[in-house]
């Protein structure tokens, strides 16, 4: 029997990387994928991803038949709210398994199962507490754990009827994770995911505390690689180079080149994947890169940009 199922509705053009993300779930046998989606790009899908090629006006009607109350469901990034809602919605697609999940696609997966072990999925209700990956038991109550009320109001009916956004499936705002909480139900935290900051060129991790809040690491010389399904962060530190393996990295919203011409074994560096050009990563042989890196700066722009448009237009920040 299969472990649990990734559901996975997008609509639009996959990412240029998006061949790597499927061999990554290549690597993880014991998991499905089940994708919706409108883009017919040809791709060398693995035999652990389902693809349901559909629109999104059928998702839309889809989704609308399980709920008694019009839905406001008008942009395909409206699907991060109601991430915890897919064991209820695609109930009929995960019978056959113990949990299911949503992931991201601007990620690439190590070992699952090195970090998600059989004791993790015997303990807890949820697994990871962010939209880019949360696995949940499949059972009812868990399944249907949105539909409970946050401060005796219906959360989920707010989020359902209204177009905005408000990151349901993540953060401590109001979100699903207030909800389990209130609730009581078991919420393993550390995936041990490799989740980079936005807001600069080379690769610092962003941590969420236990608080609920964020940390983010100081600047170090790293990199990753990954290599037939092992995902591996090498940072040199004090002259001695530390490794330590990951569940997943993920990237969001960092332009990626894909540079390499070898699909099972490439290195990962700020802006690229690249070819590995060393058979063993050491102080003396510590893979370089050589790309010209402009993410922090387009992003900088991108956002002074939207604050003189909001300006202008008389918009609050």
């Amino acid at each position: 029997m299969k472990k649990g199922a990734f559901i996975i509705p997008y609509f639009g053009q996959f990412n240029n990387y998006f061949q790597l993300f499927l061999n990554s779930c290549k690597y993880n046998p014991d998991y499905d994928w089940i994708i919706f989606t409108d883009d017919k790009t040809k791709y060398n899908f693995p035999k652990n991803i389902k693809v349901h090629y559909t629109t999104f006006n059928e998702i839309k009607n889809y989704i609308q038949k399980k709920f008694d109350f019009k839905i406001a469901l008008t942009y395909p990034y409206k699907f991060c709210d109601l991430k915890p809602m897919y064991g209820y919605i695609f109930s009929d697609y995960l019978k056959s398994y113990p949990f299911w999940g949503h992931c991201d696609v601007d990620l690439l997966f190590g070992n699952i199962d090195e970090f998600i072990t059989d004791d993790v999925r015997s303990k807890y209700d949820r697994i990871g507490i962010l939209g880019h990956f949360t696995l949940y038991k499949n059972i009812k109550r868990v399944n249907e754990a949105f539909m409970l009320p946050l401060q005796g109001k219906e959360r989920y009916k707010e989020i359902l009827t209204t177009n905005n956004n408000f990151s349901f499936d993540e953060e401590y705002n109001d979100s699903i994770n207030n909800i389990l909480v209130e609730h009581n139900f078991n919420i393993f935290r550390d995936v041990h995911e490799a989740g980079l900051y936005t807001k600069t060129s080379n690769f610092r991790l962003n941590h969420v505390r236990p608080d609920w809040g964020y940390d983010v690491e100081r600047k170090t010389k790293n990199l990753f690689v990954w290599n037939k399904g092992k995902l591996t962060r090498y940072t040199l530190k004090n002259n001695h180079v530390i490794a330590e393996d990951y569940l997943y990295i993920h990237f969001q919203s960092r332009p990626m080149k894909v540079n390499t011409n070898d699909f099972d074994v490439f290195k990962i560096i700020p802006n690229s994947f690249d070819n590995l050009e060393v058979d063993n990563i050491s102080r003396e042989k510590f893979p370089k890169w050589k790309h010209f890196n402009l993410h922090y700066f387009r992003l900088r722009s991108s956002n002074l940009m939207k604050k003189i448009k909001n300006r202008v237009t008389g918009r609050s920040r």
